[in-house]
């Protein structure tokens, strides 16, 4: 009797833990990461605001662009609206300081990546370790969701960002020819393998 009501709520305790676990994954990429913690402190000592990325986002994100790409915004409104409120494998990490909206990160969740779309970084901010923080966090959420890589593409000439992707870890693994719309330039396919990942 007691092994027979042992085995009863063994059988409970696993059906409950599938059904979380199913739960879990048809849960939009976004709301998987919204237990991810608010606020950080940069290498520059001061401390800033995590927001998960949705529609009220946006207007946000566009200012960094503009800030971040002289001006340019690579990703307009319709795109981005697309990929953060259509799009159930999108994540996007917003970073501010007190009210001020100074860094982002997109990325999509492929079959076995996390690919970032993109990234910027308001020039005030930049080398103060907003960029590397964002993908310190894209590497947690990466080894959390089990895929093997995390997957970019960068100008070939932008040095600073090259720069940034290889001390975090990511390897150049091809190049991509005439990748960019407008003015051709050529792209570095960069990668960081999960296993060789610097984050533990």
């Amino acid at each position: 009797m007691l092994k027979e009501l042992i085995n009863q709520f063994q059988h409970l305790v696993d059906s409950f833990q599938k059904e979380i676990s199913y739960s879990k994954k048809n849960q939009s990429f976004s709301t998987r990461m919204s237990h991810l913690a608010s606020h950080y402190q940069l290498k520059n000592g001061k401390e800033v605001r995590l927001e998960i990325g949705s529609r009220r986002h946006i207007a946000d994100i566009l200012a960094i662009e503009k800030l971040g790409y002289e001006g340019k915004t690579p990703w307009g409104y319709v795109a981005l609206e697309k990929d953060i409120v259509r799009s159930t494998k999108s994540l996007y990490l917003v970073l501010y300081h007190q009210f001020d909206p100074i860094a982002f990160l997109g990325s999509r969740l492929e079959i076995n990546d996390i690919h970032v779309t993109n990234l910027a970084v308001t020039p005030e901010w930049q080398n103060q370790g907003a960029g590397r923080l964002l993908l310190d966090l894209l590497n947690y959420v990466a080894k959390e969701e089990q895929v093997a890589s995390i997957s970019l593409e960068v100008r070939v000439s932008n040095e600073k960002a090259k720069n940034l992707y290889k001390k975090a870890g990511f390897k150049i693994i091809g190049v991509k020819k005439n990748y960019y719309h407008g003015d051709g330039e050529d792209a570095l396919d960069m990668r960081l393998d999960m296993e060789e990942s610097p984050i533990r």
